[in-house]
């Protein structure tokens, strides 16, 4: 029973993932100098890793809109078409049901996120693909950036199943999310510490976070009479 749900949600929200994904690959593989899309490249060819201008942007970018709306589609959507009511009329409690669909929706945002710039790191590891130089220390400020669309996803989850009908009292879970999920990944390196003490303030607190935001998700769903 529960595979069978983690694999409905897999499948229902693989559209976003699989959208979101392609552009990730394009964007990153224009900075390999192979874009998915030639007509859309910018026709510069490879450039150096990790440093181009604009590149982190647009990889952030993409990773929190793909989250926010996974985190949307699973919540808010399925209310509106009123299928809800279905899922929770399963022979399962209530709390593992959206366990289910928060791991769902996890493997997505790392799908689309982690997997690309896993593929980007090796490529740019690799010798003889750029004359750069390259050290995997360079690669942080992107791990971190996956950290947030994670984090963010769970923040538009919570906003999605919150019993609430003004728009802005239902979306300050994420917004909310969104400004700590930023001021964790910039604040850290301003402090007066290491590096490697500044990224483990800032892993730490994206994981503290969450698991933050994943023990409000079940509790306002135990408490929530769905209509």
């Amino acid at each position: 029973m529960w595979t069978a749900l983690l694999s409905k949600e897999l499948r229902e929200c693989s559209l976003y993932a699989a959208l979101a994904l392609l552009a990730q690959m394009h964007f990153l593989g224009e900075g390999m100098g192979v874009p998915l899309i030639s007509l859309l490249s910018n026709g510069r060819g490879t450039e150096i890793p990790f440093v181009a201008s604009g590149r982190e942007t647009i990889f952030t970018a993409i990773a929190l809109i793909a989250a926010v709306m996974l985190g949307m589609h699973q919540t808010a959507w399925e209310s509106w078409r009123q299928t809800t009511l279905l899922l929770l009329h399963r022979p399962m409690p209530r709390s593992q049901i959206f366990l289910a669909k928060i791991l769902a929706g996890s493997l997505l945002v790392f799908a689309v996120a982690a997997v690309p710039l896993l593929i980007y790191s090796l490529w740019a590891s690799t010798p003889g693909t750029h004359a750069s130089p390259f050290y995997w220390g360079m690669t942080e400020a992107w791990w971190r950036s996956v950290a947030i669309a994670w984090v963010c996803y769970l923040g538009a989850f919570l906003s999605g199943i919150r019993p609430a009908y003004w728009l802005g009292s239902r979306t300050w879970p994420l917004l909310a999310v969104t400004v700590l999920a930023v001021v964790l990944k910039y604040v850290p390196n301003q402090l007066p510490v290491s590096s490697l003490a500044a990224m483990g303030l800032a892993y730490v607190g994206m994981l503290l976070l969450g698991s933050c935001l994943i023990l409000s998700i079940l509790e306002t769903a135990r408490l929530r009479e769905f209509p």
